[in-house]
C-alpha cells in the first residue's frame, strides 16, 4: 500500500535539499565558480537530495509494478512512463551526475557542476513536485477503500511479525513433547516467541479500537467482538492467551512446561484466525464460513 506520510517525509527533505543548492545556482556563474566553498555545498545538498529521491522512487516503483527493490530505483523508474520525458531525462541527467561525482572522487570542475546541476534543477525542482502529486493521487485512487482507516503498513508489519513468530514455534513443537517439556532452550524460546506473538496482536487490536474510537478497555478482543470485528470464539481464546503475557514475559515466575506446550500447541493457531478476521474487517468483506 502507498505510504503517504514517508512520500510526504522523502518529499519534503527532497525538495529542501534542492532549494538550498538552488540558491546557490541562482547567484550565477561567475559566482558560483569563483567561490570554492560554493560548488562544495552544492555537490553535498545533491547528494542529498539524490538519496531522498531514491527512496521516493523505490517507493512508487513497488506500487506501479509490485516488485520491492532498494538500488538503483531513479534508473528503473525512469524506464517506465508514470512520469513525463521531461522528468525521465532529468533522472538520468541526476544518475550521471552522482555517477560522475563518485568516479571524480568529489572532485567536478566547478564550471561543469554549475551547468550541469542548474539543468537538473530546472527540471526537478518544481516540475517533480507537482508530477509526483499526481502519480500519488491517481495511486490512491487504485487502492482498495478501507472499512476502517488503519495505518496498513503497520498494521501488515505486525501480522508479518505473528506469522513469523507462530513459525518460530511451530519448529519447536516438532520436537516431541518430552523434549520439549526437559528443554530450558525450547522453554524460553517458546516462551519468549509467545509474549511477541501476543504483543504483536495487542498492537493491532488497539490500532484499530483507537481508529474505530472504542471506549478504552483492558479487554481489547472483546472490545472487537463487541465492535464486529472478531468472532465470539476469536475473542475469548486471544483473551485467555493474553491473560498469560505478563507470566510468560517474567522470567522469574514459574510456568508448567506441560502447560506450555499445550498452549502453543492448541491455542496460538487461533492467531491466524485474529489476522483473517481483522482482515476482513478492515477491507470491508465478509466472513461467509
Amino acid at each position: 500500500m502507498l505510504d503517504i506520510q514517508f512520500l510526504n517525509e522523502r518529499a519534503k527533505k527532497l525538495r529542501s535539499a534542492l532549494k538550498k543548492a538552488k540558491q546557490i545556482i541562482d547567484m550565477g556563474q561567475k559566482e558560483f565558480s569563483s567561490v570554492p566553498m560554493y560548488p562544495d555545498r552544492t555537490q553535498y545538498y545533491m547528494v542529498i537530495a539524490y538519496e531522498e529521491l531514491e527512496k521516493i522512487a523505490c517507493h512508487i516503483y513497488k506500487e506501479i509494478t509490485g516488485e520491492k527493490i532498494s538500488e538503483n530505483c531513479i534508473e528503473k523508474l525512469s524506464q517506465t512512463d508514470i512520469f513525463s520525458g521531461k522528468i525521465n531525462r532529468a533522472f538520468q541527467d541526476f544518475i550521471k551526475f552522482k555517477k560522475n561525482l563518485l568516479e571524480s572522487r568529489f572532485s567536478y570542475s566547478p564550471e561543469e557542476m554549475y551547468f550541469t546541476v542548474k539543468n537538473i534543477l530546472d527540471s526537478l525542482y518544481e516540475p517533480f513536485i507537482k508530477e509526483l502529486s499526481s502519480v500519488v493521487k491517481e495511486l490512491k485512487e487504485k487502492q482498495p477503500k478501507l472499512a476502517i482507516p488503519v495505518n496498513l503498513k503497520k498494521v501488515n508489519q505486525q501480522a508479518k511479525a505473528i506469522k513469523s513468530e507462530l513459525k518460530k514455534i511451530k519448529t519447536l513443537l516438532d520436537y516431541p513433547r518430552e523434549e520439549f517439556i526437559k528443554s530450558e532452550f525450547a522453554i524460553d524460546r517458546g516462551r519468549y516467541f509467545a509474549v511477541v506473538t501476543i504483543d504483536s496482536a495487542l498492537w493491532i487490536c488497539r490500532h484499530i479500537a483507537r481508529q474505530l474510537k472504542l471506549k478504552p478497555s483492558k479487554r481489547c478482543f472483546e472490545n472487537l467482538y463487541k465492535a464486529g470485528v472478531l468472532k465470539k470464539e476469536t475473542a475469548e481464546k486471544l483473551e485467555k492467551i493474553a491473560s498469560y503475557r505478563d507470566t510468560l514475559a517474567d522470567p522469574e515466575k514459574y510456568i508448567d512446561p506441560h502447560f506450555l506446550y499445550t498452549l502453543l500447541k492448541e491455542d496460538f493457531p487461533i492467531f491466524l484466525e485474529f489476522i483473517k478476521e481483522v482482515s476482513y474487517a478492515i477491507f470491508g468483506k465478509r466472513d461467509e464460513k
